[in-house]
């Protein structure tokens, strides 16, 4: 009886040694993957240091290093602090990729690096139907991907604050998920992206915000498919040395975009654009140095508040029906 009693015991002790999980694990560029993943006992790669990890815990960051891409699959948060620099510069696919339901993320003070071939910083895939999910992006520089620095093709939440995107070949920032779908963008520089954000089907909030550069449209609420919605409110918000500065309009669904308290500048065609089914509501703007400054087309519908500076553009100065309204 006693030797079965010393067996039940090992086999306890065992069993908890080898599904024991930390509420707070780390990665360090002396880690090793053999090890715990505690702070005295780190990794030294993020994709271990998760599997060691509670749902809802956290990994962080205790030296500069590169630590490669990985994936999440559970509620956790990656942290880097300020003193470090964690990036990530993957040769192919993407840098981080998530794909979770229900869950929470976060990413904070990571530097991804596309430029060895990869293809987009942060992707976040998973149900297309309402969820719970929640992801927030915070203090991360993203640059170089090949197609997206922020690619958000599902249904959630989505959170970026102090987030610099740019020189990606596709769109700086994607959100197409559904009618359910949301997110808040507060401090972002969209820098050199082909497009810098790009909303297809969810409502967006985005302020104290910059676009420059862009190859095609800085700020877009794209109309894209029968039944969607893009719905973009923009404030204080800058778009400048682009082609397009704010546009809604597209083939198929419907484009609302609110534009308030906002500059469109040196863009080389219009700096705010209503086109075939796009609704523009624009309020407080600034709009100078663009060939038009305000541009409607089509079935796209422009309404100004009347308190808009449109001025000092190339070609004219307003293009189409420009509808005005007065406060109530």
């Amino acid at each position: 009886m006693r030797q079965v009693g010393m067996v039940i015991v090992v086999s306890i002790l065992v069993s908890t040694s080898v599904f024991a999980q930390n509420n707070r694990s780390a990665v360090s560029l002396t880690g090793n993957d053999a090890a715990t993943c505690t702070v005295p006992d780190p990794c030294r790669t993020f994709d271990v240091a998760i599997s060691k990890t509670n749902a809802g815990g956290e990994v962080i960051v205790l030296s500069s290093a590169g630590f490669g891409p990985f994936t999440i699959n559970k509620s956790v948060s990656i942290i880097s602090p300020p003193a470090y620099h964690a990036a990530l510069a993957p040769t192919s696919g993407n840098a981080i990729t998530i794909n979770v339901d229900n869950a929470l993320v976060v990413l904070r003070g990571l530097t991804l690096n596309g430029s060895l071939g990869g293809v987009n910083g942060i992707t976040f895939t998973g149900a297309a139907t309402a969820s719970n999910t929640k992801l927030y992006v915070e203090n991360c520089v993203i640059s170089g991907f090949s197609n997206n620095g922020l690619n958000f093709a599902r249904n959630g939440t989505f959170f970026i604050s102090n987030t610099t995107i740019r020189q990606s070949q596709g769109d700086g920032i994607l959100i197409d998920g559904s009618p359910a779908s949301s997110a808040s963008i507060d401090h972002a520089l969209l820098e050199g992206n082909l497009y810098g954000l790009l909303v297809e089907n969810a409502t967006v909030a985005i302020r104290d915000s910059v676009a420059s550069a862009s190859g095609s449209v800085a700020f877009w609420a794209l109309a894209s498919a029968p039944g969607a919605t893009a719905d973009l409110s923009a404030d204080n918000c800058q778009a400048t040395g682009g082609v397009f500065g704010f546009y809604s309009g597209g083939s198929a669904g419907t484009a609302l975009l609110m534009v308030s308290n906002s500059v469109a500048s040196s863009n080389s065609n219009y700096g705010v654009f209503a086109n075939n089914n796009g609704t523009v509501r624009a309020s407080n703007n600034t709009v100078s140095r663009n060939n038009i400054g305000f541009f409607q087309f089509g079935t796209g519908v422009f309404r100004s508040r009347g308190n808009n500076s449109v001025d000092g553009n190339t070609s004219m100065e307003t293009f189409g029906v420009i509808t005005t309204f007065g406060p109530i």
